[in-house]
C-alpha cells in the first residue's frame, strides 16, 4: 500500500481540534448546572479517555513516538467509565465501589512506564514507531487485553441497564424521562468503537507508514460519537431529579428492593405462596385496597403516580405493596397502572360523548402525560395505536 502523505499542520490541527472538543464536551457534562455531577463524572471520564486516540498525533509531533506509550494505558478507563455511568443511575458509586475497576489501568500504567524508558533507550529515533515495537509481545498484550476488557464492560453495562430498566417499572408508572432507552444506542455505538479500534490497530501494524492517517480516520469516528453521547447525557434526568423531595439513600434502597422483587418474580414459587411471608388474608386485603383505589378513585389518572404515592394512599410499606402487585396481579407497578390507563382510554375513545375530543385529550384524561407515551403504551397493550383502535371499533359496530 503506498504511503499517503498528510501535511503535519493539517494533522496537528485536526487532532488538536478533536482534543479541544473532547475537553469542552467533558467539561460541559461535568459543570452543567442542571445535571448531577455524581453521575456525569463517569460519562466525562469515558469521553476524555475515548479522546486519547486523538491525542496520539499531537504527542508524537510535539514530543516523540515514545510518549504514545504513556497514553495507551488510559484507554483502560474507557470501559469502566461507561459501566460506572450506567450503574450510577441506580446507586451512589463512591471510591470504595469504583476503585476495583481501575486496577487494570494502574497495572498497565506502571508497566508502561518501564517500557517507555526501555524503548526510548533501545529505539532513540523520535520519528516513526519501529516495526519491532508494533510487532512486540507488549503491543499484542495491550490490544488483546484492552479489547477483551472493553467487551466485558460492554456486556456488564448492558446487564446493568437491563436491571435498571426492569427495576424502575416496579416504582414508576411513567418512565419515558428516566428509562435510559438512548443508552442502548450508546452501548451499540461503543461496540462499534471497539471494532474500529481493533481495525485501527491492524492497519497501524500492516501500514505503519500511514500511522497519522489511521489516527485521523479514527478521530472522524470518535468525534460524532462523543457529541451524540454528550447531547443525550446532558438531557438525561436521574431518579432523584424527578423526585427532589427524596434523598439518594431512600431511592437507592427502593431500587434494591425492586431488584429483589424482580429477581423473586423469576423464581419458581409454590402455588399457595404469599408475598414476603404475608398471610393470605393480609395479601387479599392489600389487593382489595389497591383495586378500590384504581377502580373507584381512579388513582391511575395521576400522570406522575409512583409506587410510593400508592403506598401512602394504602398506608402500607411500599415494598409490601410492590410485592403484592407482583404476586397478586402478576404484573409490575408500571404494567398495572398503565393497564388501567389503557382500559380507561379505550372506554373514552368509544364513548359517543367524546367524539369531539382529540386523541391526545383522551390520553390526558386517562392519565398519560404525553402523546408519545400514550401511543407507545397503548400499542404495547393492544397492538394498535389509539387512532387505529378507534377506527377499527367504529367500523365493526
Amino acid at each position: 500500500m503506498p504511503t499517503l502523505t498528510i501535511s503535519t499542520p493539517f494533522i496537528l490541527f485536526i487532532s488538536a481540534a478533536g482534543i479541544v472538543q473532547a475537553l469542552f464536551l467533558a467539561g460541559l457534562l461535568y459543570f452543567h448546572p442542571k445535571i448531577d455531577r455524581s453521575v456525569t463524572i463517569f460519562l466525562s471520564l469515558h469521553i476524555l479517555m475515548t479522546a486519547v486516540f486523538m491525542m496520539m498525533p499531537v504527542a508524537q509531533l510535539f514530543f516523540t513516538w515514545h510518549s504514545i506509550i504513556l497514553l495507551v494505558p488510559f484507554q483502560f478507563l474507557i470501559g469502566p467509565g461507561l459501566y460506572l455511568y450506567v450503574r450510577s443511575f441506580k446507586e451512589r458509586v463512591n471510591w470504595r465501589k469504583g476503585w476495583p475497576h481501575f486496577i487494570l489501568f494502574a497495572i498497565f500504567f506502571i508497566t508502561d512506564i518501564f517500557y517507555y524508558f526501555y524503548f526510548r533507550e533501545k529505539y532513540p529515533s523520535p520519528d516513526l514507531i519501529p516495526e519491532a515495537v508494533l510487532f512486540s509481545s507488549h503491543a499484542y498484550v495491550h490490544i488483546v487485553v484492552r479489547n477483551i476488557q472493553m467487551l466485558v464492560y460492554y456486556f456488564l453495562s448492558r446487564k446493568e441497564l437491563n436491571r435498571y430498566q426492569k427495576s424502575i417499572r416496579h416504582l414508576y408508572s411513567e418512565t419515558s424521562r428516566i428509562n435510559l432507552s438512548w443508552v442502548r444506542w450508546f452501548l451499540n455505538g461503543f461496540l462499534l468503537l471497539i471494532i474500529s479500534i481493533f481495525i485501527l490497530f491492524f492497519l497501524v501494524v500492516q501500514y505503519p507508514e500511514n500511522f497519522s492517517l489511521w489516527i485521523l480516520i479514527n478521530t472522524a469516528v470518535i468525534t460524532p460519537y462523543i457529541y451524540a453521547v454528550t447531547i443525550k447525557g446532558i438531557g438525561q434526568l436521574t431518579l432523584w431529579q424527578i423526585e427532589p423531595g427524596k434523598n439518594k439513600e431512600n431511592i437507592e434502597k427502593e431500587i434494591i428492593q425492586a431488584e429483589q422483587i424482580e429477581l423473586s418474580g423469576k423464581e419458581d414459587k409454590p402455588a399457595q405462596a404469599t408475598s414476603k411471608g404475608l398471610p393470605e388474608v393480609r395479601q387479599n386485603e392489600i389487593l382489595t385496597r389497591i383495586t378500590a383505589l384504581m377502580e373507584k378513585e381512579k388513582l391511575y389518572q395521576e400522570p406522575e403516580l409512583t409506587l410510593q404515592t400508592l403506598a401512602e394512599q394504602t398506608g402500607i410499606p411500599s415494598y409490601q405493596v410492590s410485592q403484592v402487585i407482583n404476586d397478586g396481579f402478576k404484573k409490575n407497578f408500571y404494567d398495572l397502572i398503565n393497564g388501567y390507563r389503557v382500559e380507561e382510554a379505550k372506554r373514552l375513545l368509544l364513548d359517543p360523548k367524546n367524539n369531539n375530543y382529540t386523541i391526545l385529550s383522551v390520553g390526558f384524561e386517562a392519565g398519560f402525560n404525553s402523546k408519545t407515551t400514550f401511543n407507545t403504551v397503548f400499542k404495547k397493550f393492544t397492538g394498535k395505536t389509539p387512532t387505529e383502535y378507534k377506527s377499527q371499533k367504529m367500523v365493526t359496530t
